[in-house]
């Protein structure tokens, strides 16, 4: 088999113009509500899909709301970002010729860990504000989606490899890709004309060791993975969060459990929507 090049994720479609200036607002922390619930109104299935999780994913037994407004109020503003941004990513790829992959699963992961890094950053000095460790929590694992649209058959063999032999899943990547989700992740956001905060924590944040641009926010979303993989039953053992109480992460610990539970059935309509 020829080996897969990176330069072929170039064949993914570019983000479109109108999703990205709604990201744009979307991401901006000094937007108010009404520019956010109005940007969103573009995209009539983002916004169906907000409303929806407001209905039934987070506060069962509430009376029903119809509003992306009346969501903000529900849910916090901050979800609302983090629910919009993936609705309105998600719906940019198709990944049913990769049937290893379980986008179910991906999004949940990619939204706990978005919601995990913006909760954290409001203890931990950034280089960025808070809208960006979310969107870099969000689209931290981005390159396993990018690489199974991409590269259906190989990735199908990657995943079973890496869920048979419990092995890192990036290492598996580069012996039958020649690169990791890492570097496609990357090179996908960087042609997406992300900021580069971002494509560098995306690229960067499973490297303990890293030291470069944006490291501070990089190591963040690196804690926050590790934090989650592990359920958050132990208190993240990284440098980066070493200025936060033990108290105050037990709650964070907390509430992220349960916004994990809160996620599920979001990230299964999603899946089952794309």
């Amino acid at each position: 088999m020829t080996e897969p090049d990176l330069e072929k994720l170039e064949e993914l479609p570019t983000l479109p113009r109108f999703v990205q200036d709604i990201l744009a607002v979307v991401n901006d922390k000094d937007a108010p509500l009404a520019d956010v619930a109005s940007a969103l109104a573009v995209d009539p299935g983002a916004s169906g899909r907000i409303v929806a999780a407001a209905n039934a994913a987070f506060f069962t037994g509430h009376q029903p709301i119809y509003s992306v407004d009346d969501a903000a109020v529900r849910l916090g503003l901050n979800r609302v970002r983090v629910l919009a941004s993936t609705a309105l990513l998600s719906a940019q790829f198709q990944p049913d010729t990769c049937p290893a992959f379980d986008q179910g699963r991906f999004w949940r992961s990619s939204m706990n860990v978005a919601l995990c890094a913006s909760k954290l950053a409001n203890y931990v000095p950034l280089e960025t504000g808070t809208p960006a460790s979310y969107l870099a929590g969000l689209l931290h694992n981005i390159g396993v989606l990018a690489n199974a649209c991409t590269f259906p058959e190989a990735m199908g063999r990657v995943l079973a490899a890496a869920a048979d032999e419990a092995s890192c899943l990036a290492a598996v990547e580069v012996d039958h890709l020649g690169f990791d989700h890492y570097q496609a992740g990357a090179a996908l956001l960087r042609r997406w004309q992300l900021p580069e905060a971002v494509v560098t924590a995306v690229g960067n944040h499973m490297d303990p060791a890293y030291r470069g641009d944006w490291s501070r926010l990089t190591n963040m979303v690196g804690a926050s993975v590790d934090w989650y993989r592990t359920g958050y039953r132990e208190l993240p053992q990284s440098r980066i969060l070493r200025g936060i109480s033990e108290s105050k992460l037990e709650n964070i610990a907390m509430s992220c459990r349960r916004e994990d539970e809160q996620l599920k059935s979001f990230a299964a309509e999603l899946a089952r929507v794309a």
